[in-house]
């Protein structure tokens, strides 16, 4: 299994969602942790560490990479466009995370109700990943699926 915190930096030929995609995937990631007062939830660990295998996984980054590729490649320059803020939204989150992480006291980072808000931007953002590659082919749209209910799994209040 391929360790994503060391990959190297994005290649310019690569589409830009792919460059964002796995460091948008680290961030969320760190907050899909236990939590000490819903203990059931430690029954979906297995469910998570296997979708966070498959988003890191070449099947998966290879049918993003193709799809991205394609919109670009369209006639119509607004596709391009389209692609290209996708991934400023995931590039936002990426950042913004990072720095609330850096700045909010620790009795913060470990609220229930801030670990909620921070995974209802992420579960929008992937929303917004299977509107925009809503071409992407059945694993790759699988998987966005798979993870967006994580993300909402890991979200609920109560």
């Amino acid at each position: 299994m391929p360790d994503d915190a060391n990959q190297p930096a994005p290649e310019p030929h690569l589409p830009p969602v792919r460059w964002e995609f796995l460091p948008f995937k680290r961030g969320v990631e760190s907050l899909l942790v236990i939590q000490p007062d819903d203990r059931p939830l430690d029954q979906y660990l297995s469910f998570k560490d296997r979708i966070l295998e498959l988003l890191r996984g070449q099947k998966f980054l290879d049918e993003l990479s193709q799809e991205s590729t394609r919109l670009l490649n369209l006639p119509s320059s607004e596709n391009g466009d389209a692609l290209r803020t996708l991934a400023l939204e995931l590039k936002a989150f990426t950042n913004a995370l990072q720095v609330a992480q850096n700045t909010e006291k620790k009795d913060v980072l470990e609220s229930k109700e801030w670990r909620s808000r921070w995974l209802s931007r992420a579960s929008t953002t992937v929303g917004s990943m299977k509107d925009v590659l809503e071409q992407l082919p059945w694993y790759g749209k699988t998987c966005l699926t798979l993870f967006k209910e994580l993300i909402d799994i890991f979200r609920a209040k109560g």
